[in-house]
């Protein structure tokens, strides 16, 4: 379906409704992409530690975030197959927003490279960009507030999301 008609069909009466992701796919040798916007935050210096050298994550555990990607994928009546894991890693700026370039990591139960059905990548990319709260980050000795990766990834089986890391 080419986006024209998909847009058409989202207005109902001047509102825009819910859509899956409008990040556009693409793949290249070093990964594959559900955005490549570079939007940078001109406040933000150009530091990206990981989530885990300034000691943070998501300030929801693990079990709701869980209980709610499968609430969201159960809303949009899709059925999904394949065990394994979508990860997907991108850059919490330094006032707390993610960025929309994020890099989508596909492996299956025992690790190995795989793609999951793109419906399920979008529904989850879309899931992920619900959530608002991310933690800003301080760069450890000078305070200084910095951007930072994160990575969100979902444990599925069967194609039910079992859990959601980290």
């Amino acid at each position: 379906m080419t986006l024209l008609p998909r847009m058409a069909g989202l207005l109902a009466g001047g509102a825009l409704l819910s859509l899956p992701a409008l990040g556009q796919r693409v793949t290249t040798p070093q990964g594959e992409y559900m955005d490549t916007t570079r939007r940078l935050n001109p406040k933000c210096p150009g530091v990206y530690p990981y989530y885990y050298s300034v000691k943070l994550k998501y300030p929801r555990s693990s079990a709701t975030l869980r209980a709610e990607a499968q609430a969201f994928l159960r809303a949009r009546g899709g059925h999904y197959a394949g065990s394994g894991y979508i990860t997907f890693r991108f850059v919490v700026d330094c006032e707390g927003r993610p960025l929309p370039r994020t890099q989508v990591l596909q492996t299956d139960a025992a690790y190995q490279p795989a793609h999951f059905a793109p419906r399920l990548v979008e529904e989850l990319y879309a899931f992920v960009g619900t959530l608002r709260e991310w933690p800003r980050a301080k760069r450890p000795g000078s305070g200084e507030a910095v951007n930072y990766i994160a990575l969100v990834s979902f444990k599925l089986t069967d194609g039910q999301v079992v859990a959601v890391l980290p």
